[in-house]
């Protein structure tokens, strides 16, 4: 129970605190709760449970006619406490049905917005290497950032730049408060490609309430773009692995013409829920992997949250860069 209460109290301080004031103040009420602390213990210790918490609860909210589908619709006009009497009502009620969705769900946002350093990282591989790219996935939920070149970026720094597709239905807006961004040519992708444990069909439409659902009340401008991106996605063909990276990587490298390209491995704020074995696995997979093609690797939570580009070859691993304090959201980074 303490790591559980421990849990909502980070969650509250460092992610909640600035981006939902809903959320905050059901963090702080939420520890003190028995009742929804118990039915909490439902949710797999895989999960971060305020996420999988909070996306079930609004993901069943917005399907039925209760007050709480008003909180989730209006979250600029809600009485805080009068809320959180609406969710222990709205949790009590549907007990059941919110335990099959802790144990039949995953937290695996697709935020488009992390694009917006993406993109320049990206960029600068293919103009350095002077070839296309290869774009593999890991957690890569819809693919929506497997798209990054269709979507149009204004950067605010000095002087702001703008690239990407000029003609995009989707613009990114992200301040660079590091280094000054160059202009990029437009990468060439070759092959795009996502592996994730369970790929989110953007053409299903309880599949994409999940996936909108796991975006905080109050932050209606993600949704926005989720619902953009989503148009968008249509046009980019992509192959997207159900499965176990550690079986499927090795197989993309056998079965995928790789020759000509420039492979990027990357996955943001995904490893943070895999155990350090699988951490190990991970690095020992590309490693091996890089003595049939070099390798980028582009990653945080590895070993701490910043934002690492490394390069692989030969099984010999270079630093090339790393982007310090990057927004979670990727509405900041630091350029280095």
């Amino acid at each position: 129970m303490e790591k559980l209460i421990t849990a909502f109290q980070r969650f509250a301080t460092y992610e909640a605190k600035g981006n939902s004031p809903l959320y905050k103040y059901w963090c702080e009420h939420i520890i003190t709760n028995e009742l929804l602390l118990q039915l909490m213990k439902h949710i797999p210790l895989t999960q971060p449970k305020p996420n999988l918490f909070f996306a079930s609860v609004q993901y069943l909210a917005m399907q039925k006619e209760t007050p709480l589908k008003h909180v989730f619709d209006h979250p600029f006009k809600v009485d805080f406490a009068e809320s959180f009497q609406l969710l222990i009502q709205f949790c009590t009620q549907y007990e059941d049905e919110l335990i099959h969705l802790f144990q039949t769900k995953l937290v695996q946002t697709n935020e488009v917005q992390r694009a917006s350093y993406l993109y320049p990282i990206f960029s600068e591989i293919a103009q350095k290497v002077n070839k296309p790219l290869t774009l593999i996935e890991i957690g890569t939920s819809a693919g929506l950032l497997l798209n990054l070149d269709g979507y149009r970026y204004e950067i605010n720094q000095s002087p702001s730049i703008s690239y990407g597709d000029e003609n995009s239905y989707l613009t990114l807006y992200a301040q660079n408060l590091g280094k000054p961004l160059p202009l990029f040519k437009k990468p060439s992708i070759k092959h795009r490609i996502g592996i994730d444990l369970n790929i989110i069909d953007l053409k299903d439409e309880e599949q994409y309430l999940w996936l909108k659902s796991l975006i905080w009340p109050e932050l209606i401008h993600r949704k926005e773009n989720l619902e953009k991106a989503r148009t968008i996605h249509a046009y980019y063909p992509k192959l997207l692995y159900t499965g176990d990276f550690r079986k499927i990587l090795p197989s993309i490298f056998e079965e995928q013409d790789l020759k000509d390209s420039q492979v990027i491995i990357f996955h943001t704020h995904v490893a943070n829920q895999f155990t350090v074995q699988l951490k190990e696995k991970l690095l020992t997979t590309l490693k091996q992997l890089s003595n049939l093609h070099s390798i980028y690797h582009i990653y945080n939570n590895l070993y701490d949250s910043d934002l690492h580009v490394d390069f692989i070859e030969q099984e010999m691993m270079l630093s090339m860069k790393t982007l310090k304090n990057t927004d979670g959201h990727g509405n900041f980074f630091y350029w280095s």
